[in-house]
């Protein structure tokens, strides 16, 4: 993921948030960034990871899905996938779009 300033680079895990459709077509993605600063988790575009969703999705502590901080980057800075979300965790994260963008 590129460092907040863009001008680094470091392996840090995300969710594609993009529409399947496109992500088969285009050469980018839609991610929301994941980090283990769970000091925000209540706000309304933050979906919290926890429990035993942890081990579902590959990561290795606590964490939440930063909605309000998306970004674009190419399927080629894509390293691997870790797990899967659940249905309604997918669903959350949807909730946390809509807030993030006034959809």
């Amino acid at each position: 993921m590129p460092s907040t300033g863009l001008a680094q680079f470091k392996l840090r895990p995300a969710v594609v948030v993009s529409k399947d459709a496109n992500n088969l077509r285009l050469d980018d993605v839609i991610v929301a960034p994941c980090t283990a600063n769970i000091s925000r988790w209540r706000e309304p575009t933050q979906y919290l990871i926890d429990g035993p969703e942890i081990s579902t999705v590959g990561i290795r502590v606590p964490s939440v899905v930063r909605c309000e901080a998306l970004m674009t980057i190419p399927k080629t800075l894509i390293v691997r996938t870790l797990g899967h979300l659940s249905d309604a965790a997918v669903a959350a994260i949807n909730h946390c779009l809509r807030d993030a963008l006034a959809l």
